[in-house]
């Protein structure tokens, strides 16, 4: 019982974000996401080319 009521007196005890603060790290999570999706397809062109280049010899 002692570790319920740790739990819930740490949960009141705890700083949540606003609103806005959860917009901007969502922003900032598709921001991150759609950049690396780039890095990814970017990556995936250029080793498509260097392999068929290797191919084509």
């Amino acid at each position: 019982m002692k570790t319920i009521k740790n739990i819930i007196t740490e949960l009141k005890s705890t700083k949540w974000p606003s609103k806005l603060e959860i917009l901007q790290m969502t922003i900032y999570t598709i921001i991150l996401c759609a950049v690396l999706a780039a890095i990814m397809v970017g990556l995936d062109l250029v080793l498509f080319k260097v392999r068929d280049w290797f191919l084509n010899i």
